[in-house]
């Protein structure tokens, strides 16, 4: 069902309350809602809700959503922290809150046992924090944050695939603090020179992106974790060849 671009202004809309019951997915993106009031009158049987490009600045009143959803999508809207987010229904297992306002992992241990969490585009500056996130998630989006280190990230859970796209990571260095079991990394468009240090990196990664950085040779490439399956390295300046990576890891 789609709602979005209505002008909706509330949970209270009878338009909302004249959905059916039986209703598992609502898309009520670009409207102006500001708050959770109200939202006990969406669908019982609610799993998938996106609520991106609202007004809604924190999760006051989010008890009244349905017990049933298991993804919600706050992208875009104006929270500045997770302050009140444990009352969130607790079947949340993809958590959505990219393009907001919030500044640090303070108050993450009261967030739902999810799986995925969705934090890009805040303005997150470090890891600080970071081990009191649900030991639940298998991925976390960091990326297009204020984050210049891997310094602290050893705190995470342990966790399969990071995003840290768009951030200030300027080299590998303390990446043999990343979580013991990952298999996704996504560093791209940060500000790497070269492989110096890449031998640190957790020996159980399989793909591991670098797209949109500085680097300008394979050079150090060969110490890359033998389990690495796909190099994504496009958009850098490398004019040299590759010959001392695996046959089996494929480039893009």
């Amino acid at each position: 069902m789609d709602l979005s671009n209505k002008e909706i202004k509330s949970f209270n809309d009878p338009r909302i309350k004249e959905l059916p019951q039986d209703t598992e997915i609502l898309y009520m993106c670009n409207n102006q809602i500001s708050s959770f009031k109200g939202c006990e009158n969406l669908p019982k049987g609610l799993k998938e809700l996106n609520l991106w490009c609202n007004q809604i600045s924190s999760f006051e009143h989010s008890e009244g959503l349905p017990r049933t959803l298991e993804m919600i999508s706050l992208g875009d809207n104006q929270i500045e922290s997770f302050e009140g987010c444990e009352n969130l229904p607790k079947t949340i297992k993809e958590l959505d809150l990219g393009g907001n306002q919030i500044e640090s992992f303070e108050g993450c241990e009261k967030l739902p046992k999810t799986k995925e969490l969705y934090l890009g585009g805040n303005q997150i500056e470090s890891f600080e924090g970071c081990e009191k996130l649900p030991k639940t998630l298998e991925k976390i989006s960091l990326g297009d944050n204020q984050i210049s280190s891997f310094k602290g990230c050893e705190n995470l859970p342990k966790i399969l695939k990071l995003y840290l796209y768009g951030n200030q990571i300027r080299s590998f260095d303390h990446s043999e603090n990343l979580p013991r079991n990952i298999k996704e990394l996504d560093i791209g468009c940060n500000q790497i020179r070269s492989f110096k240090g890449c031998e640190n990196l957790p020996k159980t990664l399989e793909m591991i992106s670098l797209w949109s950085n500085q680097i300008s040779s394979f050079k150090g490439c060969e110490n890359l974790p033998r389990s690495l399956e796909k190099l994504v390295i496009w958009g850098n300046q490398i004019r040299s060849k590759h010959s001392k990576l695996p046959k089996t890891v494929k480039i893009i």
